[in-house]
Formats: structure tokens, C-alpha cells, sequence
């Protein structure tokens, strides 16, 4: 442990974790390169104090690991009062400076999910210092005091502020309808608790009276079309297409709904927990403008483009790509499918247009792809799909970036652009389920999606990400929520444009 720094075990080795991700050659030595080039990858995500601070920790060209490790406790952006600030005028729809026990009780509960009403209502009445039967701000502030029962972790504050913000900055643009499949389902296995599903069914509750009356929220949640996330307790049947029958459910819906967004005329953006549902959305597009001519631009660590005839994993998250294409890739077959898998995988594959592939693989192209398998090398060999990676995006700029991968699909008629945040350097991207080295910085990643949006042949833009509680560096959030505001504002400015 630091010797000037007392903290608790688990926290001292998240910020070791911290420490071994700056260290990017991983020689135990942190050097003043190695910090800005950490800084620059983490975008807004680190304020510019803090930035000045571990700067000014430099000694003999390099941060000693017990100043890295008392920096990292004493980042001033761990001061959460801006955030609950903003959180707060989110809440107070109605702008009367205070919460009714009703508005705080939906909060509370987002966060501590397994408490009992009882329990919930004492703590609810604890907040209410002046017993006024209502919560004003400064009360709100005392919750997340050190010692209250209510203070939660700042990455779970932080990812509530995005959803909200994600909520309101829609709200703002008529055109725009936010589309939100939460499934897990791809990656087999949980990577949004239980709290993340109350955050959102907050967010929404907050939002709606304001949202329903210019836009709407067209939600794959509970709220409104059952999700299968709870198959993932149930025992496993597919294992080369872990929970294929519950996937092939919520692909249908997200086929239909997109569909439905795109023929009322509005532009949907889909925030997506894992890629498997990518399948549905694109099934979608096509569903909607059968004899257009689609590309794809897929943002991703991973190629995502097994079938389970090829998968080593069975994890669906790796095949949205396949179901898509129609392409088996069997040459490179090492699985055998009992006959009900091979049914719901073809399936998957029928969604969106009656007959063929929804996607050409001539009109795809990838953007810093850097973890793939044999399989899916041989498929993008064959098929000659193009990778622009991480270090072509840098040399290039993110906006000629953004162009050259609109000229390759320069003969398609409409473009579909997905993001996965895992795109994203691991530095950044703590908080996914599948982080990778060598990815994009987080204003490569903003000004690289804001080009590619300002196409009028973009119809649909997509961001994935899980796991946003796991960020320990609180940088996803914040740098997720940068990007997804630029998009807005590009989309929205290009469509005002055009009405």
C-alpha cells in the first residue's frame, strides 16, 4: 500500500489496475510520455485540474507509483457536486427546487435494489432533514455526504447523469427517436445490474412528460417489450449459440421497431447493451427501404463476424455480423449444430428482407478492428473487407477518416454507423465487458462518428456499451455521453437542414 495514502484494499487495487493501464509498456515505470499519452486518451473524462495536477507530480521525467496512487485519491473530478447538480434539474421536471418523497423514493430504489419498502422509506425520511415532507437540493447533496447512507459510487452517479442527459438531449430534436434494446443476452452473461435497469426506468419516468409531448422513446426495456435477459438464469441448451431462441426474440422486435422508426420518418439512434443485436437493427433498416442499397460502418474492437458453425465461444455478441451477411463461413466450420440451433440461426438470418442477405459484405468496413479470430480473418480475406485502423485514423485524421470509409460506400444508397465503445483504448473503456489496447482516443472517437453522421445517407446510428458501473476511472461515462451529444447535435443540424 502507499505509504502516504490509507485506503481500502479493493479501492488500492483498482487504482493499481489504473496505474497498469498508464503503464502502457507495462515496465513498472511511468513516464511523463506515458502520462500524456494517457490523458489525451481519456479526453474529458479527466477535468483540467487534475490533468495539471499529475502532470506536476513529473520528477526526473517519469510520476513515482506512490504519487500516481495519491493522485488518483485526490482527483478533484471525484467531487461529485456538479453532477448532482445537473442530476437534480434533471429530476425536477418541473423546475420547483424540490422532490416529492414519491420522485426521491424512485432514486433511491434505483440503488439499492434489494432493499425493502420499509427500508426504503426510512431512508427516504432520513434525507428529509427538515422534515418538510420534501427533498430540496441541499438535502439532495447531503445523500452522497461520506458517512451517509445513501452516498453511492460515483461511476453509478455518473452513468445515472448520462442516462438522463441522453433522455433530455433527445427530447430536444422531433426528428429524433431513441431507440434502447437492453439485452445482455450476446455476451452471455449479466453486464448491467439490476440498479442499471432501475437507473433507466428513472430516467425514462423522469423524462417522459417532456419527451412525449415533441418526440418519444421507443424502448426495448421492460417498460415496454419484454426483454429475454432473464434467460440468463435459466440453464444453457445452444452451446454454440448461447441463448440463440431468447436472442432470435429480441432481434425480432428490434427488426420491427427500427423498421416502424424509420417509416414514420424519424431517424432512429439505438443504444444497445452488447452487438449481437446489431442483427436486428440492420434486419430493421432493410425491413423499412428493401431495395436500398445498404453499407455499414462498424465501429468495434472485434469483427463480430462468426456464425455458430465457426464460433469458438458460442457468445452471440461475436455473430450479428454473420446473421446479417447470411454468411456461414463453413470452410472454416468447427462446430457441428444439432438440427433446433440451425433453425433459429437461419432464423436470425431471415429477418428484414423476404429473400438474400440484409448486408453485401462488398458494403461493409471496419474501423479499428484489432481482435479477431482465424475464423473471421479468413472471412474478411476472402471478401476483402477493408479495416481502417487505429493508427490509419490517427495518421489520417478523424474526419478524412470518416470520409474515406463514406467513399467506399460510395455506391450505397443509405448508411447504418455503429459504435461500440470497446473501440475505445481499454484505458477508457474499463467499463465494458471486452476492452482491447490500441484503440481509438475518446476525441478521435467524438469527431470520427460526428463526420460520419453528417452524411445525408446515415439513417441510423448505434451505440453499444455494457458494464457502465465497472468504470472505476469514471471516464466512460463522461467520454460515451461526449460523443452521443456531438452525434445528436450533427443529426439534428443536418435534419433542420433539410425540412
Amino acid at each position: 500500500m502507499s505509504r502516504d495514502v490509507l485506503l481500502p484494499t479493493k479501492t488500492l487495487a483498482e487504482f493499481e489496475k489504473i496505474y497498469g493501464l498508464f503503464d502502457a509498456n507495462g515496465d513498472g515505470c511511468l513516464t511523463q510520455q506515458e502520462v500524456v499519452d494517457a490523458l489525451e486518451l481519456l479526453g474529458r473524462g479527466i477535468s483540467p485540474s487534475d490533468r495539471t495536477n499529475l502532470l506536476n507530480r513529473v520528477i526526473d521525467g517519469v510520476v513515482p507509483h506512490d504519487s500516481f496512487i495519491q493522485w488518483m485519491a485526490q482527483r478533484q473530478d471525484l467531487d461529485v457536486s456538479s453532477d448532482l447538480r445537473q442530476i437534480f434539474q434533471l429530476i425536477d421536471v418541473d423546475n420547483s427546487g424540490h422532490l416529492s418523497f414519491e420522485e426521491f423514493t424512485q432514486i433511491v430504489r434505483c440503488f439499492y435494489t434489494d432493499a425493502s419498502d420499509s427500508e426504503i422509506d426510512a431512508l427516504v425520511k432520513k434525507a428529509d432533514l427538515d422534515g418538510d415532507g420534501q427533498i430540496d437540493f441541499e438535502e439532495f447533496i447531503a445523500t452522497q455526504a461520506d458517512g451517509s447512507e445513501l452516498k453511492i459510487t460515483v461511476a453509478a452517479l455518473r452513468s445515472f447523469k448520462k442516462i438522463l442527459m441522453q433522455y433530455a438531449k433527445v427530447a430536444e430534436v422531433s426528428s429524433i427517436a431513441l431507440v434502447e434494446v437492453d439485452s445482455d443476452l450476446g455476451a452471455g452473461k449479466r453486464g448491467a445490474s439490476k440498479g442499471i435497469n432501475f437507473l433507466k426506468e428513472a430516467a425514462v419516468e423522469k423524462q417522459t412528460a417532456r419527451m412525449r409531448a415533441e418526440n418519444g422513446v421507443v424502448s426495448l426495456d421492460n417498460r415496454a417489450v419484454q426483454n429475454e435477459n432473464h434467460a440468463l438464469a435459466q440453464s444453457q441448451v445452444y452451446p454454440h449459440a448461447k441463448y440463440i431462441d431468447a436472442i432470435y426474440k429480441v432481434l425480432a422486435r428490434t427488426t420491427d421497431i427500427v423498421a416502424q422508426t424509420l417509416q414514420d420518418g424519424l431517424f432512429p439512434v439505438v443504444l444497445g447493451g452488447d452487438h449481437s443485436t446489431a442483427a436486428g437493427t440492420i434486419a430493421g433498416i432493410k425491413k423499412a427501404f428493401p431495395n436500398r442499397r445498404l453499407g455499414v460502418v462498424w465501429i468495434d474492437a472485434h469483427a463480430d463476424i462468426h456464425s455458430p458453425y465457426t464460433t469458438p465461444s458460442g457468445n452471440m455478441h461475436g455473430m450479428p455480423l454473420g446473421a446479417a451477411s447470411g454468411y456461414d463461413n463453413h470452410n472454416s466450420s468447427i462446430n457441428n449444430l444439432d438440427p433446433e440451433t440451425a433453425k433459429l440461426w437461419e432464423m436470425c438470418k431471415s429477418l428484414g428482407i423476404a429473400e438474400g442477405a440484409n448486408l453485401s459484405l462488398q458494403d461493409l468496413i471496419y474501423v479499428s478492428v484489432r481482435d479477431t479470430e482465424a475464423a473471421e480473418e479468413a472471412v474478411i480475406a476472402q471478401h476483402h473487407i477493408p479495416i481502417l485502423t487505429t493508427q490509419e485514423v490517427r495518421e489520417l485524421g478523424a474526419e478524412a477518416a470518416a470520409q474515406r470509409c463514406l467513399t467506399y460506400l460510395a455506391q450505397c444508397d443509405i448508411i447504418y454507423v455503429t459504435f461500440d465503445v470497446d473501440s475505445m483504448d481499454s484505458t477508457i473503456c474499463m467499463g465494458t465487458g471486452t476492452p482491447v489496447p490500441g484503440g481509438l482516443w475518446a476525441d478521435e472517437a467524438r469527431r470520427l462518428n460526428a463526420a460520419l453522421v453528417s452524411d445525408p445517407r446515415v439513417c441510423c446510428w448505434e451505440i453499444c456499451e455494457i458494464n457502465p458501473l465497472l468504470d472505476t476511472l469514471n471516464t466512460l461515462a463522461e467520454n460515451s455521453l461526449g460523443i452521443f451529444e456531438a452525434v445528436i447535435d450533427v443529426i439534428s443540424n443536418r435534419l433542420q437542414a433539410t425540412t
